[in-house]
């Protein structure tokens, strides 16, 4: 490969959650975890180059959404995903997480409900209680280790007059579902029949894997009057750290409510590294991210058939996008905390507890695969030892 998906960077040390707040026994064993939601390897170098440009000018001044950067998130679109977009559609916030709470707080009341899918990304629940809201959930059906969306359920909640916005992991985080143009037209539907706005987070749309195709649910039929897209480099290219998205609400008076919201929690500025990282990335990374992505999928498949030949016990949900691995190890009979225990303790493995994403999630484990193949086996072999350790 031309880019570099081998080598194991040491981030210990350097503030980040993965490594300098994992909890005992794992901190300073070297083990590398799986846990938070960014990659174990270098953003491209045409990015680390562009960022090291903008440091050594040395005046990180405010910065704003000027010509060249807009003009660069408009081609990824265009190019990436078939989708025009307008100047005008884009508002700027610090972070997808933020933009949901912006998006409860402008289109809903105290008095009424949020609708979730779950289980599913842990600070959707946040988004819709920290800010007084009701929350409204509708489970995401299980069969043979893939998720389907329950709509007779779904239709029966969004037909609730209190409930007044639908927040849409796409793709969905943690099952890996890659949603189809059909279930997003259903889902579009049924919303604008019952009077209730689309929030689709995006941010894994760029992390799809070989023979899946995601579409932006702004481009479903009749969708763009009633939705805001969520999108960033963050998941892409691994920059999270630089706190920068980009979201898109085509409806000039969605888009209008959205932005004095984001206005009154302090959104505004591009930041400054972002702005030439966000331009490197989308006019020179895209060679990078098909290697990446060929990569994530070879780490997908080791996964699948590792578990399937010397853990046949456990299921693992087949991914069509991010790159997240979903594992169901209720087998082993362990409630919540035993389980967590036996993770840290026996498997030495930092990963997330599936509870986090809601009680459908118990029992489940979510693995983060986006790091080097020999890291990956030496955890599936940990796994196999404690497993078999239990056994006896």
């Amino acid at each position: 490969m031309k880019y570099d998906f081998t080598t194991k960077i040491d981030r210990s040390n350097t503030g980040a959650f993965k490594y300098d707040f994992m909890p005992e026994p794992l901190r300073g064993s070297g083990i590398v975890p799986m846990t938070v939601a960014d990659m174990e390897f270098s953003a491209p170098p045409e990015v680390n180059e562009a960022v090291a440009q903008a440091a050594y000018h040395g005046c990180y001044g405010y910065t704003g959404a000027d010509r060249a950067y807009l003009d660069a998130i408009k081609l990824w679109q265009r190019t990436r995903h078939d989708w025009e977009i307008e100047d005008d559609w884009y508002v700027v916030t610090n972070g997808v997480v933020q933009a949901l709470g912006i998006a409860v707080r402008a289109f809903t009341e105290p008095e009424d409900s949020v609708l979730i899918m779950t289980p599913v990304y842990h600070p959707f629940y946040g988004a819709v209680e920290d800010n007084g809201r009701k929350l409204v959930t509708s489970a995401l059906t299980e069969k043979d280790a893939r998720y389907e969306i329950d709509f007779d359920d779904l239709e029966a909640k969004a037909a609730d007059p209190r409930v007044k916005l639908l927040l849409l992991c796409s793709p969905h985080n943690p099952i890996g579902r890659v949603w189809s143009a059909d279930e997003l037209k259903r889902i579009s539907d049924i919303c604008i029949k019952n009077g209730v706005v689309v929030v689709s987070d995006e941010i894994h749309n760029d992390l799809i894997m070989p023979g899946y195709a995601h579409t932006t649910f702004a481009k479903i039929e009749g969708a763009a009057d009633n939705c805001i897209v969520c999108t960033a480099i963050s998941k892409t290219f691994n920059l999270a750290g630089l706190s920068c998205s980009n979201i898109f609400v085509p409806n000039e008076e969605l888009r209008k409510r959205f932005s004095k919201e984001a206005s009154v929690s302090g959104c505004g500025c591009v930041p400054y590294i972002a702005r030439f990282a966000t331009i490197a990335a989308y006019t020179k990374g895209a060679e990078w991210l098909d290697e990446l992505i060929s990569v994530v999928d070879g780490n997908f498949r080791l996964v699948y058939d590792f578990i399937a030949s010397r853990l046949p016990e456990f299921n693992v949900t087949k991914a069509e996008g991010t790159y997240l691995a979903w594992i169901d190890m209720r087998s082993l009979g362990l409630g919540h905390e035993e389980l967590n225990a036996f993770m840290a303790e026996k498997a030495m493995i930092a990963d997330n507890d599936g509870e986090m994403f809601g009680i459908a999630g118990d029992g489940f484990r979510r693995w983060n695969l986006a790091l080097p193949r020999k890291e990956l086996e030496a955890a599936l072999i940990r796994l196999e030892k404690a497993v078999k350790e239990f056994k006896k």
